[in-house]
């Protein structure tokens, strides 16, 4: 499983955001609670799409924040109870994965790819791209995997 490599630009993502551990059942718990409003946000940056973003893990306490939101324009006139993350430009390696195999895409970035690659992972946030074609009812559906990279020196 070879990633895909693609810079991509600044980008703000609004949605909800949680304080928890990796795959636990508190993320698709917050999907459940964002997902009656998605399509809603004003100065949506990409109909249709959604992106679960990750960032600030500590590995010590193995937590992080996840924020399961969409891109936006502009975040003036946002709800009040949305939290909004600025994702900086930066160059990702991109995994192709399913909800049935999120978890062992996940391990093997983690426990294959990034120990052996002329790559290293950036300290900025990491996301799931879920693109108009995702069905969340389907275990089969695909969605992408960004990791952000730089090389080894």
């Amino acid at each position: 499983m070879q990633p895909e490599f693609v810079t991509k630009p600044a980008f703000t993502v609004a949605g909800k955001s949680i304080h928890t551990k990796p795959m636990t059942p508190e993320i698709p718990a917050l999907w459940n609670q964002y997902g009656p409003s998605m399509g809603t946000l004003p100065h949506l940056a990409e109909p249709d799409v959604s992106y679960g973003v990750m960032a600030h893990f500590d590995q010590t306490i193995g937590e992080l924040d996840y924020l399961a939101g969409e891109a936006v324009t502009q975040t003036d006139d946002l709800p009040a109870d949305l939290t909004r993350w600025e994702v900086p430009t930066n160059t990702y390696a991109v995994f192709e994965t399913t909800l049935t195999t999120i978890n062992q895409t996940f391990a093997y970035i983690y426990e294959t790819w990034l120990p052996t690659a002329s790559y290293q992972q950036l300290d900025a946030p990491y996301f799931e791209r879920y693109d108009e074609t995702f069905n969340p009812h389907d275990p089969n559906a695909k969605l992408a995997i960004y990791i952000p990279v730089a090389k080894k020196a």
